[in-house]
């Protein structure tokens, strides 16, 4: 699947080209994809797959991080030879370019106007510019890694948004579902249900004017023993969440959605850089320890979690990972959201503590310069082993600190 639309439950391909209408909205659809689209959709999407694996050889082949700009930094001819590739792929594309860009333009005209629409044709002009740059003889001659790269990757990278544009049906001007009687019963018993926790998503979308579109279930109101699906627009936490229809099937209640657009992305500049580093994971690290014979062999292995090869560590990795997941919780822009951001950097705000306190205790590990007592010998294997006294539990006398200074970290 190359675009999911929906955050949960998609059973296949985008249903933007299929919805079937709301009932009861007089328009005119837009038609069904000639097979000239539907070859160059195709190829677009065998296309979209060959970028994906040349990029995951290439970013599992590079020694050194990518540059601020997320470009590919591996050199010599491995490099070469993988844009090489990738360039008759999309010289196999290019014949099919006019007719996918001229097909999402009229997929974005023929939606109700919002705000991200400026915002995708300007991503289709760029997809235009970057086709046109490939193209050029100029750029298929030597240094084609260098200068080709960057028009093949915007290819690579909008390539889901394209296919799902240009295959977009005409978005019906929905009529009301209920009257706004039965809207203000049904929109009260969805909120009475959400506070009691008995209101259950199922799937969320948005609509062609940006209105988030959610599927969930609830106890029918007059039958506590029977669920019904509910259709409500809005966040489902917000005061302006109302329910627009109400369906005895989770298959019928999608089948009357009106379809549904791409979703937007955490990064519209492109995601951060992330270090391709060669550290021991944790199972590693554990073994280590467990082999350890001297402290400062597991201070050593402590310090691979907290700071070492890069900033950070393990606990590094893990506080990027939340912060990341707290950048999404917060860019979905509901209450429901919000709170699992709140929830998401508090964890974050743990495990930098955490980082901080099995910092100090690795370093008084690194300082105690101490071995295990010989008296923890291995057990034998296939001989049973002599009966040990029982160790006293007499505290030792205390003895008077001395100055030796500690052992150097290995």
């Amino acid at each position: 699947m190359l675009f999911p639309l929906s955050c949960r439950r998609v059973p296949g391909p985008s249903r933007a080209a299929d919805s079937p209408r709301l009932p009861g909205a007089p328009i005119t659809s837009r038609p069904d994809p000639t097979p000239q689209l539907r070859q160059a959709v195709a190829s677009l999407t065998g296309y979209a797959a060959r970028y994906s694996s040349i990029r995951l050889r290439l970013e599992n082949s590079q020694k050194h991080p990518r540059s601020a700009y997320g470009l590919i930094t591996v050199p010599g001819a491995a490099f070469e030879g993988r844009v090489r590739d990738l360039a008759e792929a999309f010289k196999r594309l290019l014949p099919h370019v006019p007719v996918l860009l001229e097909s999402a333009r009229a997929g974005i005209d023929a939606m109700p106007p919002a705000r991200h629409h400026p915002g995708w044709r300007l991503l289709l002009d760029d997809l235009a510019h970057a086709a046109n740059q490939a193209s050029r003889p100029a750029n298929i001659t030597d240094g084609l890694g260098d200068r080709l790269w960057p028009y093949l990757q915007t290819w690579g990278e909008h390539a889901t948004l394209l296919r799902d544009l240009s295959l977009q049906p005409q978005q019906p001007h929905t009529n009301l579902l209920l009257s706004a009687h039965e809207e203000e019963l049904w929109t009260a018993h969805a909120r009475s249900a959400r506070l009691r926790g008995l209101l259950q998503p199922m799937e969320s979308r948005y609509d062609a004017a940006g209105q988030q579109i959610t599927v969930a279930t609830a106890l029918h109101p007059e039958d506590p023993d029977k669920e019904i699906v509910l259709v409500l627009s809005g966040d489902i936490d917000s005061p302006g969440m109302q329910v627009i229809g109400h369906y005895d099937s989770h298959d019928d209640a999608i089948a009357h959605l009106p379809p549904a657009v791409p979703p937007g992305v955490l990064y519209p500049a492109g995601p951060p850089t992330v270090r391709n580093t060669q550290m021991p994971s944790l199972a590693d690290l554990t073994r280590d320890v467990a082999a350890a014979r001297h402290s400062g062999e597991v201070a050593e292995a402590i310090s691979y979690v907290t700071e070492h090869p890069v900033e950070g560590g393990h606990l590094g990795e893990l506080t990027a990972f939340l912060d990341t997941c707290t950048a999404w919780a917060s860019a979905m822009d509901t209450r429901a959201g919000h709170g699992l951001a709140a929830r998401l950097r508090m964890l974050a705000a743990q495990t930098r503590q955490l980082g901080h306190e099995l910092g100090v205790v690795g370093d008084d590990m690194d300082a105690a310069v101490a071995v295990l007592p010989p008296y923890r010998t291995p057990a034998p294997r296939h001989l049973q082993a002599p009966a040990i006294p029982a160790l006293t539990t007499t505290p030792l006398p205390a003895t008077p600190p001395t100055n030796a200074l500690p052992a150097h970290r290995r």
